[in-house]
């Protein structure tokens, strides 16, 4: 983008979504940061994920997802500035995130989740649509302890990243417990306990029941939209990032 545009554009949608006054919070979805990717909805490349976390930085009130329960818990997601209030995720738990992602949110010092699909991490295993790939893909357990060190925090994500509504009750709890006890035995994470995310946005209502018997507090689908307070804590919206996207359509998601 022409650098002496930019700043207006930035100017324009801060002016927008302040007259905009909506009160709520935007999660956002990403999954892989990566350069050798051809870019789509879930692969975004690491100088435009730059771009991204840099406006979020100057131009958002960046929050971390605990703060976000929090204040989900008593129905009032008020932003404190004129600025839009948002929490960055990240989906399925790639090596990507650590190699390319990681620096950058270390450097701006932007909390961020990451979701992990447990059964996959330090292993060779990979995910069904990179399974063409040479060499794995995902995070070793030392590359999840590096950064939970640095403001970065891991909710399960299940085992093996399967649709929940295809199986039973007692599969779809199994998943899910097993996701959350590997993450407590490999790192300190204060939100393993608390927050899950839906493999693929699935769920149904043994997959709620699931939820509620194990005691989490939010949980993450990938619904559009902002998260005003009266949503259902295990059904909040995220918003998808698609790496096609150019930086004035990223900032238009924020005064919708």
């Amino acid at each position: 983008m022409n650098r002496l545009i930019r700043p207006f554009l930035c100017l324009y949608f801060f002016f927008l979504n302040f007259l905009n006054d909506r009160q709520g919070v935007f999660v956002l979805i990403y999954h892989r940061i990566n350069d050798d990717l051809a870019p789509n909805h879930l692969i975004i490349s690491t100088e435009k994920f730059k771009e991204q976390m840099k406006y979020l930085q100057q131009w958002c009130e960046v929050i971390s997802i605990t703060r976000l329960t929090e204040m989900l818990a008593y129905q009032v997601p008020r932003r404190l500035t004129g600025k839009p209030q948002v929490v960055i995720t990240l989906d399925d738990g790639y090596r990507d995130n650590f190699l390319n992602a990681f620096p950058i949110l270390k450097k701006l010092n932007l909390p961020t989740t990451i979701f992990l699909a447990t059964g996959f991490v330090g292993t060779d295993r990979k995910m069904s649509r990179y399974a063409d790939r040479p060499t794995p893909d995902m995070l070793s357990w030392e590359e999840v302890r590096t950064m939970s060190e640095q403001n970065i925090t891991f909710g399960p994500h299940t085992k093996n990243h399967p649709h929940l509504p295809g199986l039973s009750c007692a599969e779809q709890r199994a998943e899910i417990e097993s996701s959350r006890q590997a993450i407590k035995e490999q790192v300190a994470s204060p939100v393993a306990d608390s927050v899950f995310c839906y493999p693929y946005g699935e769920y149904n209502h043994d997959t709620l029941k699931v939820m509620r018997d194990l005691g989490f507090k939010a949980a993450f689908t990938i619904k559009p939209g902002m998260n005003e307070g009266h949503e259902a804590p295990l059904e909040l919206k995220r918003l998808e990032i698609n790496g096609t996207e150019n930086l004035v359509q990223f900032m238009k998601k924020f005064s919708k």
